[in-house]
């Protein structure tokens, strides 16, 4: 058994700013399918305003979060993305640019020819959200949602070189979902590169209180770390902490290794940071996104006296030895918990090197509370 204490202290702080982050956050529409209950963005409240963004203005602003932060990844979001008529010139935007793009979608209209058709325009991601609460018209003839995240694997396998994640909400201790896509990320491995979960947290100003109260409790995060690790086998190694308690872990990565299907070891705090500061010497960006999840096994060798990077060689090692007829991948995912923001003294506590920033108004502000800020809260990344 993995323990783990979310000891910050072993764990690698990560040093994004806001001036030299690497991701920017930009929202292309607030049309959607899907009512999620929870959405930060309001969407599933009654009447929400329904626009696309001027892609001129997209483009602004795309180039904005290039020139003041230094981005290595845009983040496409919504709304629906894939609702918007011109998504593909966004990500040929972004992608001249030099900047990875990954889409936050619910994946309702992401066919295989969708998928071929933005990864021509050089998409590197996509982040697909699926949940127990949704209503969805793309379920009716699956049985479960596993059975839906299965197919998309199986699109992606199809298609090729385009990174695939999943993101769903957690709540309370109940991790029944959760261990559905677990599940699914595990069988999975050599095409889902990110999990991410993302606690219910009441960020709205006109929340659905007795469905957030009965239902999305806040989980506990160190319970759900803990879950985590066990389930992958692996120990928190980096965080973002939050502007008003450094040391409480805002964005919490592990990164288990597998070998095939098989989970041989885990980046602990050292590696990362090694790996992290190759890539940010190499091209003098951050980075939170790299197309694919293989890992040369040779570059582990310049570590090989660190414990977790011998462990996973000795076993790489073993495993040819047992099955000297299979030639397997060694692959990493990235588990992500992102606890967002919460009140201390009437101040929202922000997550310290925001990630999901965007502009509104000309400001740099937390995309998770932009409905508060369109509302005439002062709100902003400092």
């Amino acid at each position: 058994m993995i323990e783990n204490s979310l000891d910050t202290n072993q764990m690698y702080r990560l040093p994004w700013s806001k001036e030299d982050n690497p991701s920017g956050w930009i929202e292309v529409t607030t049309f959607c399918q899907l009512k999620c209950p929870g959405c930060y963005r309001g969407l599933a409240e009654k009447n929400p305003i329904r626009i696309h963004e001027d892609l001129e203005k997209i483009k602004s602003e795309i180039d904005l979060l290039i020139s003041s932060r230094n981005i290595q990844t845009l983040s496409i979001a919504g709304g629906e993305p894939l609702l918007y008529p011109k998504i593909k010139e966004v990500v040929e935007y972004a992608s001249s640019k030099g900047v990875k793009t990954k889409i936050f979608t619910n994946g309702v209209l992401l066919t295989e020819n969708k998928l071929r058709e933005l990864k021509k325009a050089g998409v590197t991601e996509f982040v697909i959200h699926i949940d127990k609460y949704q209503i969805r018209p793309d379920m009716k003839k699956l049985k479960n949602t596993n059975e839906l995240r299965e197919k998309l694997c199986r699109i992606f396998r199809e298609v090729k070189d385009v990174n695939l994640g999943f993101i769903l909400p957690v709540s309370g201790d109940d991790y029944s979902d959760l261990s559905d896509a677990i599940e699914i990320c595990k069988k999975n491995c050599d095409i889902v590169n990110l999990l991410v979960l993302s606690p219910y947290k009441d960020v709205l100003i006109n929340e659905n209180k007795t469905f957030i109260e009965n239902k999305l409790a806040n989980p506990d995060i160190k319970q759900l770390s803990e879950f985590l690790s066990e389930q992958f086998k692996s120990k928190p190694c980096a965080f973002l902490g939050k502007i008003y308690s450094k040391d409480q872990p805002a964005w919490i990565f592990m990164v288990p290794v597998f070998y095939g299907e098989r989970i041989i070891g885990y980046l602990d705090f050292f590696l990362y940071k090694k790996f992290q500061e190759r890539y940010r010497k190499k091209k003098g960006k951050h980075f939170i996104t790299v197309k694919g999840n293989k890992i040369n096994p040779n570059s582990l060798l310049p570590f090989i006296f660190r414990k977790n990077a011998a462990e996973i060689l000795r076993n790489i090692r073993n495993e040819k030895k047992n099955n000297p007829d299979k030639n397997l991948d060694l692959r990493y995912q990235v588990i992500l918990i992102i606890d967002g923001p919460e009140r201390i003294n009437g101040k929202w506590n922000l997550c310290d090197g925001c990630p999901d920033a965007m502009y509104y108004n000309g400001k740099l502000v937390p995309s998770c509370l932009l409905e508060r800020i369109k509302a005439g809260e002062d709100i902003f990344i400092d």
